[in-house]
């Protein structure tokens, strides 16, 4: 027998883009079943090989198609034609409601990869969703899934055009640049350009007048404006946030609508003190009552267990702080 390269492949079938499944529901129904919540964004975080691959194994157990990326492009196309179906108009006006201050000062922050000593522990999207919902379940509010927003404005940095040094030297420049790039707020130094935002939010009532997302890894990237290519990925959550309310704020027309947001607190160990410059034990974490040989003696997968339990704790503080500020303002 002589081996030959293999030069054709079967055709596969196309997908519908996102316009055609919102002009014809017939090629949804058609489709193959929709990926559980998370997938996409945990099978893109890039988080541990082997976690990847029981996923991927998971999946093809389920019936999924083997082809992860494929099937994660077509449940990203899926939701955005599900998103136009149920919102054609878009372009509402938007009140965004205050997040947890405890929150945005002391969680969400951590890195990974690369110099990353003590890596926070991430929470999957299935993990918090399904927390969110339950809270809100709680509360007698039912969600729907996915429901899409247009009509706001995001303000990028033009990265093809050429950066304005000021009379810095070169060193000195590529050293700016490449903190504005690790910090993900884009370049001040470069033009900025607009563009129209679009966002798949993860929760609607059923009214369509409260939009919910959790923001995941997979969202705190889509909402940087980097070009970083980095091995050590930071997460800085509160920015993100911020940045996302501050183009949301943008939608002045239509109806009204308010919108909630939760971030990933990424428990850890150590915090970094802006202060003194350095990581610190963490005061409030559930680890820092144990001393440093229990700690020594303790499996990577105890560790993460205690520290996902307290990131779970601390995403239900974020949702029970909106859940007061709705009911006092009258948004519930």
């Amino acid at each position: 027998m002589q081996v030959r390269p293999v030069t054709t492949a079967p055709a596969r079938a196309p997908l519908p883009t996102a316009a055609e499944a919102a002009a014809n529901p017939a090629l949804i129904a058609t489709a193959p079943p929709r990926a559980p919540r998370g997938v996409g964004a945990f099978l893109g975080a890039g988080l541990l090989g082997s976690l990847l691959s029981q996923a991927a194994g998971c999946a093809r157990e389920a019936g999924q198609p083997a082809d992860d990326a494929l099937y994660a492009y077509y449940v990203e196309s899926e939701n955005e034609a599900i998103g136009k179906a149920e919102n054609p108009c878009g372009n509402l006006a938007t009140t965004i409601a205050p997040m947890l201050s405890k929150a945005l000062e002391e969680d969400g922050r951590g890195a990974f990869g690369c110099v990353a000593v003590d890596p926070p522990v991430f929470l999957s999207e299935n993990e918090a969703l399904n927390l969110i919902e339950q809270e809100f379940a709680k509360a007698g509010i039912k969600l729907r899934d996915c429901f899409m927003l247009t009509g706001f404005t995001r303000t990028l940095t033009d990265w093809s055009a050429p950066r304005e040094t000021n009379g810095k030297t070169p060193w000195e420049a590529s050293r700016e640049e490449r903190w504005y790039d690790h910090l993900g707020d884009g370049d001040p130094a470069r033009p900025r350009k607009c563009e129209p935002g679009t966002w798949v939010f993860d929760f609607a009532s059923e009214d369509g007048s409260l939009l919910v997302e959790f923001l995941s890894l997979a969202d705190h990237d889509k909402l940087k404006d980097s070009c970083d290519s980095s091995t050590v990925h930071s997460y800085e959550f509160p920015r993100r946030a911020a940045r996302f309310r501050e183009e949301l704020a943008t939608r002045t027309n239509g109806a009204p609508v308010t919108v909630a947001l939760f971030f990933d607190p990424l428990a850890a160990r150590t915090t970094w003190d802006r202060v003194a410059k350095k990581c610190v034990p963490r005061p409030d974490s559930a680890l820092s009552a144990l001393s440093s040989e229990e700690l020594f003696r303790m499996s990577d997968k105890d560790r993460d267990a205690i520290l996902k339990r307290e990131s779970l704790e601390k995403l239900r503080e974020q949702v029970r702080f909106f859940l007061e500020w709705a009911k006092t303002e009258g948004v519930l």
